[in-house]
């Protein structure tokens, strides 16, 4: 019986031990609200007037409609600085049902057209078979923007 409550205290201690100790330690899944909105506010972010320019078609998802604008005129600007923005861009709006929810009817070259969306610049933008070279304004749509086109918003 000696033997037997040896063993019995034996499994006990040990046990009593694996609780106090954790298995495993899980990672930190808390978010930082700060440091997702700091990576957000440096975002720039422009309303722009602009000519179409060129019409370049859509991506190979059919998820954006391409196009070339100049003649931008920045009508405001969100963390940057007007002076940074180049007088053509490339524009990706994004038509499917995570953005405008269609595209947009008969664009024309050298009609008239506002965007506001988020802007990168040339050295920054991702190139692709539309867009080799310019800087590009995208995110046009709900919530950060829109387009204004032959009297009509898509948001």
């Amino acid at each position: 019986m000696k033997r037997y409550w040896s063993v019995v205290m034996a499994f006990v201690f040990i046990f009593s031990i694996s609780l106090s100790q954790p298995v495993f330690s899980a990672p930190d899944l808390a978010v930082h609200p700060s440091a997702t909105y700091e990576a957000e506010a440096v975002d720039t972010v422009v309303t722009v007037s602009a000519k179409i320019a060129e019409i370049r078609g859509y991506d190979s998802d059919y998820e954006h409609q391409h196009i070339l604008v100049n003649n931008i005129n920045v009508l405001d600007i969100e963390n940057g600085n007007a002076s940074d923005i180049p007088s053509r861009a490339f524009v990706a709006i994004r038509i499917d049902k995570s953005g405008i929810g269609g595209e947009i009817p008969n664009l024309r070259v050298g009609a008239s057209i506002v965007i506001k969306g988020e802007f990168i610049p040339e050295d920054e933008a991702y190139k692709t078979p539309h867009n080799c070279c310019d800087a590009v304004i995208h995110f046009t749509h709900d919530p950060v923007g829109y387009v204004q086109y032959d009297g009509v918003t898509y948001r």
